[in-house]
This record gives C-alpha cells, sequence and structure tokens, in this order.
C-alpha cells in the first residue's frame, strides 16, 4: 500500500467448509470449535428443500424428449420451417448489419460534415457524395431517407456534381445588377 500502482488484496484464509463444519461459534460469531464435515452433523437444509427428480420423472422426461425428435424427423411443415428461419436468419443479420453501419456514421460525418453518405439500392455498400451532390440528386427523385431509390449511372452522379446556371436565387440576381441579364 506505501507504494503507487502498486494493488494489494487483504488476505484471506480458506475455511475449510467443505470439509470441515463449524459446531461452536462464540458471542461475536467467530467459529470456537470445527468437526470434520458428515451426513449425520451436516446442517445444509438444501437437500431437506430441493430434492433430486425420482428415476420414474426422469425416465418419462427423456422419453417424451426421444417422441419429439422421432416425430419432428420426417414431418414435412417442420422441415419447411426450419428452413425459414435459416433463411430469415441470413436476412436479419443483413438487416442488423446495415443498422449497424449507419448507426456508426454518425461518429465520422456529422450533421456540419461537407460529405454524405448515402446507402446503394443493392443495400449492402454505401456511396459517399457532397452535400450539394445529394441535395440535387434527392430533388432529382434518387435518393429518398438516405438511400438511393434507384441507383444512378456515373455519368448522373458526375452530373449532379456542378451546379446547373440557375437565374434565380443570389447569383442570378447579382447577374441582373451587374450586367448579365435583362436587369431592372
Amino acid at each position: 500500500a506505501d507504494e503507487y500502482g502498486r494493488e494489494t488484496e487483504a488476505p484471506t484464509l480458506f475455511t475449510g467448509e467443505t470439509v470441515l463444519i463449524c459446531t461452536k461459534r462464540g458471542p461475536l460469531g467467530a467459529c470456537l470449535k470445527t468437526t470434520e464435515r458428515t451426513v449425520e452433523n451436516d446442517n445444509d437444509k438444501a437437500s431437506k428443500y430441493f430434492r433430486d427428480p425420482g428415476e420414474s420423472m426422469k425416465e418419462r422426461y427423456s422419453a417424451a424428449q426421444l417422441q419429439t425428435i422421432d416425430e419432428t424427423e420426417g414431418n414435412e411443415l417442420i422441415e419447411k420451417l426450419r428452413q425459414q428461419s435459416v433463411d430469415n436468419k441470413e436476412r436479419n443479420d443483413k438487416i442488423i448489419r446495415m443498422k449497424t453501419l449507419q448507426n456508426d456514421l454518425g461518429a465520422s460525418f456529422g450533421p456540419l460534415d461537407q460529405q454524405v453518405v448515402i446507402l446503394n439500392s443493392d443495400g449492402e455498400n454505401f456511396t459517399l457524395l457532397k452535400g450539394a451532390q445529394a441535395m440535387r440528386l434527392k430533388k432529382a427523385g434518387y435518393i429518398k431517407d438516405k438511400r438511393f431509390v434507384t441507383q444512378p449511372t456515373q455519368e448522373v452522379i458526375d452530373a449532379a456534381l456542378e451546379a446547373p446556371e440557375e437565374s434565380g436565387g443570389i447569383g442570378g440576381m447579382f447577374g441582373k445588377i451587374f450586367g448579365g441579364g435583362d436587369g431592372f
């Protein structure tokens, strides 16, 4: 305890409860006299309240298990349900993987980040787009809920990267004021 970084625990002694049993205790509960544990002096009440099931119960349970195994081997419905469980497990694992990846994206791509991650229409891969590019594709109907509804071609993605020339907005207004359009 005098040294930094050194962990010490209080020394404990083995009581020997599995072999020895306390037959006399002092006023504060300390064991004064011990004897060897036998069936006659054992004060463990577990055997009184918890009994092992009888042999007939064990046989009945094992026979019921064997009967259910035999019945399910040839049943077509059970086989169909087992195959459906395997298929559902694969589908559910895929859904859990995608949800986990989407939840983890917040650590890398925050709300004020310039890039946005969009789930491809195949449901397995992601595409990294710039924010404005993603907004243009969303307006065009390709993206809904951070997921591609239909996977656009690379040409469409590249075309969405450049802003189209618009006559409205601030850029169009400055263009009109400074001689670029029909003006005021």
